[in-house]
């Protein structure tokens, strides 16, 4: 038995939150999923973990940066065809 955990941001009405879950998996389990054992949400990341049982000073950290490396990906926008015709 080990735990995954994974943590987002979602901005409510112009309040970004922090989702925060801890998970259960059994990887001597071929075919078993994973099971949510515990989930925060908050405006503050902390108190997000604190809800969601993370009390672990490294596994908060290490989960705030994979959230701020995400975070700087850029969004890059793709011109998309509006209607393709048969006849060209």
């Amino acid at each position: 038995m080990e735990n995954f955990y994974t943590a987002y941001t979602k901005n409510v009405q112009g309040t970004t939150f922090y989702f925060v879950k801890k998970y259960i998996i059994f990887p001597e389990l071929k075919d078993a999923t994973s099971v949510l054992e515990s989930y925060g949400m908050h405006t503050n990341f902390d108190r997000a973990c604190q809800i969601a049982q993370i009390n672990d000073r490294e596994t908060r950290s290490q989960l705030l940066t994979d959230l701020q490396n995400a975070n700087s990906a850029k969004v890059i926008h793709m011109n998309t065809i509006k209607d393709i015709s048969a006849a060209q």
